[in-house]
């Protein structure tokens, strides 16, 4: 049996305008998802340097590396791998029940790619990382 998907939803008190901005804003993507080296364009490379010594000297040494996959304006995918590893997706979607909220939605696939033994420690930690650190940096870099 495989692991599931991550799956989460976040609810940002603010028009979706303000949160696809966010999304869609390289300089406003490295607060919120705490990586490195992230340009906005379609098949670039960045890196989530969980060390915050090696983030502020840019290295890249045990980070994961990421690539853009799509960017619109109510989505964001990017694969989500250490070297020599399966690539798995995380995929954000935005979604606006009304204008002044909105539900973001995080998928983070393909973890069928791995024996559940090996990787579950891993799938525990991202589950709260994008919970607890990701979602909320989102809201509040929205919200600032």
């Amino acid at each position: 049996m495989s692991l599931a998907d991550i799956e989460l939803e976040h609810i940002i008190s603010a028009p979706i305008a303000k949160v696809s901005r966010a999304i869609r804003t390289p300089a406003l993507v490295v607060q919120w998802l705490g990586c490195m080296r992230y340009t906005g364009e379609l098949g670039a490379t960045f890196f989530m340097q969980p060390d915050p010594d090696k983030r502020a000297a840019d290295s890249i040494e045990g980070a994961t590396h990421c690539e853009l996959v799509a960017l619109e304006d109510e989505r964001m995918v990017f694969t989500w791998f250490l070297p020599d590893t399966p690539k798995t997706t995380v995929t954000i979607e935005l979604e606006a029940p009304d204008d002044e909220t909105t539900v973001v939605r995080l998928r983070h696939a393909g973890w069928d790619a791995f024996p559940d033994a090996a990787i579950e420690a891993v799938w525990q930690a991202l589950k709260g990382g994008w919970a607890s650190g990701v979602l909320p940096n989102l809201d509040a870099t929205v919200r600032a």
